[in-house]
């Protein structure tokens, strides 16, 4: 998890870096008037694959019973996902 935490935190730096290097050849490859646009893209490809992957692999199990928080005999039990089946 922190590993997978890490590597979202560094890839804009990656692709960065990228960017440079290839901004730095002779023949321009990329142009350099069009940078804004190359970063502007690809941060939008960034923010698409972050929500296609929170919604694939994130967020909470939605198989269970929703149970709001109550207050019983003195205490505050928090809310919960209980299991789905009647027992």
């Amino acid at each position: 998890m922190v590993l997978e935490r890490l590597a979202l935190f560094a890839l804009p730096f990656a692709l960065f870096a990228a960017y440079v290097g290839l901004a730095r050849r002779p023949a321009g490859l990329l142009r350099v008037d069009a940078r804004w646009v190359w970063l502007a893209a690809s941060g939008l490809v960034l923010v698409i694959l972050s929500f296609v992957y929170a919604g694939l692999w994130g967020g909470v199990s939605t198989s269970g019973l929703y149970v709001p928080p109550a207050y019983v005999h003195g205490y505050i039990v928090p809310a919960h996902i209980a299991d789905g089946r009647k027992k």
